[in-house]
């Protein structure tokens, strides 16, 4: 009977080896918004390498703590800091980023679509970037901002529910035209102002709601560039119902304009920053809350990161 036992536990690590999954994990539950409404939740930087990427190899799901958070609307949308996959040629920058072995299957738990449109997209140069759009399309996991072409890069992602179509852009403004996509190569959608607004304006013709997920601002400034506050204006100008913005690694201000929200910075949701971390990190988690010819409703919601770079809920001490 022993012996029976073994052989059993020794095919299943054969399997387990072989990349073969012996049963598929149960998805947890969603909350879903109420009919004729669309729930969106975004967060900001999810980096899977360093502290994270040891986390998720030692079997740990590092989005649990936040299952509640990340659960509580129709689609969950990230923006994913770091490269899928093994292959491509390391990038000669000061940091480069690759997800631990096992992210996509904790990424699928949790998120509808990740924004590929940041600095770290490219880490591991054109082949990283394909391996990766591979890897989320094989998962299945959304993905939008970058592409193997510039419009394939440029091409929103759309979701839909109760017959309220949903569009979701991405472009990166940080070394932009270094990570570009073009015609006929892979790359990161750039933020360039003339082609963002030409594309809030396109998929408004095709969707109820446009809503750009832009990568832009100083690292490590608590507020927005003057010249993003006006950018993000003409977004909302365009067309665009809401402004949703990242890469500073610490959260903004909120503006309104027009009854769009502006939220300049989400900061980071999984990451650990070096060489110098401040005592805490904090991150938001933004909510909007979508109806046909309403106003957008928005809920902020912050976490805080351990030292692995894990989040967990910032819990109101007030009864």
């Amino acid at each position: 009977m022993i012996d029976g036992i073994l052989r059993g536990i020794a095919s299943a690590c054969l399997l387990l080896a072989a990349g073969v999954a012996c049963a598929e994990e149960p998805m947890p539950t969603r909350t879903a918004s109420p009919a004729g409404t669309v729930s969106i939740v975004f967060v900001g930087d999810v980096m899977l390498d360093n502290g994270p990427g040891h986390v998720i190899a030692s079997g740990t799901d590092p989005f649990a703590a936040c299952a509640g958070l990340l659960l509580d609307a129709d689609f969950t949308i990230g923006n994913l800091e770091c490269v899928l996959g093994r292959g491509g040629k390391l990038a000669h920058k000061a940091y480069v980023f690759r997800g631990a072995a096992d992210s996509p299957r904790h990424l699928k738990r949790y998120f509808t679509a990740v924004s590929l449109g940041n600095n770290h997209a490219f880490d591991f140069g054109p082949d990283g970037l394909v391996e990766c759009l591979d890897i989320l399309d094989r998962t299945p996991i959304g993905r939008f901002g970058a592409g193997r072409t510039l419009a394939e890069a440029r091409k929103p992602f759309v979701v839909e529910k109760d017959g309220l179509r949903i569009a979701v852009l991405a472009a990166n403004g940080f070394r932009a035209d270094d990570y570009a996509a073009t015609a006929s190569s892979p790359g990161v959608a750039p933020l360039r102002e003339a082609d963002l607004l030409a594309d809030i304006a396109a998929a408004r013709k095709q969707a109820d709601v446009v809503i750009p997920y832009v990568h832009w601002g100083d690292e490590l400034v608590a507020e927005p560039l003057e010249t993003d506050r006006a950018f993000a204006r003409k977004m909302v100008e365009a067309g665009a119902a809401a402004v949703i913005g990242g890469h500073p690694h610490v959260t903004q201000t909120v503006d309104l304009h027009r009854g769009a929200p502006i939220v300049y910075s989400l900061g980071n949701f999984v990451f650990d920053y070096y060489p110098v971390d401040p005592p805490e990190w904090t991150g938001w988690v933004v909510k909007l809350t979508l109806a046909k010819g309403e106003p957008v409703e928005i809920e902020t919601r912050a976490v805080v990161l351990d030292p692995a770079g894990l989040p967990k809920p910032v819990v109101d001490d007030e009864p």
